[in-house]
């Protein structure tokens, strides 16, 4: 039988790759930081957001740590990243040198103003390896028009990054929202 067989499980032997593994949901009621435990020895993990909304007009950040979320670093941070609105506007939002990754844009004070989307980590745990991130959202940004942003960051010191931590820009946390983190398997 082919090999491409066998990895479809037609041998009986059902391979898992790529299963989403729960490791951990937080469901946001009042502002707070959000911060993750990056557990388990996963390349790759999945982190999704819901209905995020945060205190008026600021913008979602992200940090990392390399003790285990006792301190989140504040330096060497780049990314770059898209953004369009229902107003027809588009714009690049990118910097090489910052003490944050942005992660997704503001939205405005309304109700209904959230953002919903999804980010992939890489290499977090590998020493070797620069961490970085992929994003997606959708959702509405502060004058209240629909809008999409996807991007990418890194924080460009290669060492082992532990735990994950989300706020405002004004420091503040996250009003509301959902997030989950789930690893990837990979065997």
């Amino acid at each position: 039988m082919p090999l491409g067989a066998a990895r479809f499980g037609l041998l009986g032997g059902v391979a898992d790759l790529g299963k989403l593994e729960l490791i951990e949901t937080q469901t946001i009621t009042s502002t707070t930081l959000v911060e993750f435990d990056l557990t388990g020895s996963y390349n790759v993990y999945f982190l999704t957001f819901n209905n995020v909304k945060l205190i008026d007009t600021k913008e979602l950040l992200l940090r990392f740590s390399d003790d285990g979320g006792t301190t989140f670093e504040a330096s060497s941070y780049q990314y770059a990243s898209q953004r369009g609105d229902s107003a027809g506007n588009f714009s690049e939002v990118k910097s090489t040198s910052n003490s944050h990754i942005l992660g997704i844009s503001g939205n405005g004070a309304s109700t209904n103003e959230t953002q919903n989307g999804y980010m992939y980590f890489y290499n977090m745990l590998d020493s070797s390896k620069y961490g970085f991130c992929t994003w997606h959202s959708k959702g509405f940004d502060s004058a209240g028009q629909s809008e999409f942003h996807f991007g990418s960051g890194v924080r460009n010191v290669a060492v082992t990054y532990n735990a994950i931590q989300f706020k405002d820009s004004g420091g503040t946390g996250v009003q509301n929202g959902v997030f989950s983190l789930y690893g990837i398997a990979e065997s």
